[in-house]
C-alpha cells in the first residue's frame, strides 16, 4: 500500500496543465478509492465480504478508466489486454543448456 500512497501523493503535489487536471484527479481519487476498498478486504471476516471488497477495488483500477487522462497527456490510449498472458515472459523452451 506505501507504494500506492507515494503515488497518490505525487500526482496530487503535481501540477498539471489545465486540461489535464480534472482527469489526473479523477485518477487519483479512483486510486484512493480502490486502497479504501483494499483495506477493507484485508478486515474482511468472510469470503463473500472480501470478494466483494476485491472486486470494488479492481474495478477501480480498471486500465480502462485511464484512458480519458492517458489521451490529455498525449500517451498510448490502449489499455492492456486482460488475456493473462503476461506477455514476454517466454514459452520456458531451452534457456541454458541443461537436461533435467
Amino acid at each position: 500500500m506505501r507504494a500506492l500512497d507515494d503515488e497518490v501523493h505525487l500526482l496530487r503535489g503535481h501540477g498539471w496543465f489545465p486540461a489535464a487536471e480534472k482527469p489526473v484527479a479523477t485518477l487519483v481519487d479512483d486510486a484512493e478509492a480502490s486502497r479504501k476498498e483494499w483495506v477493507k478486504a484485508a478486515a474482511a471476516k468472510d469470503a463473500g465480504t472480501f470478494s466483494a471488497h476485491c472486486k470494488k477495488g479492481l474495478k477501480l483500477v480498471d486500465p480502462r478508466r485511464t484512458v480519458t487522462a492517458r489521451k490529455v497527456l498525449g500517451l498510448t490510449t490502449t489499455p492492456p489486454s486482460s488475456d493473462g498472458g503476461g506477455g514476454g515472459r517466454g514459452d520456458g523452451g531451452s534457456s541454458g543448456g541443461l537436461e533435467v
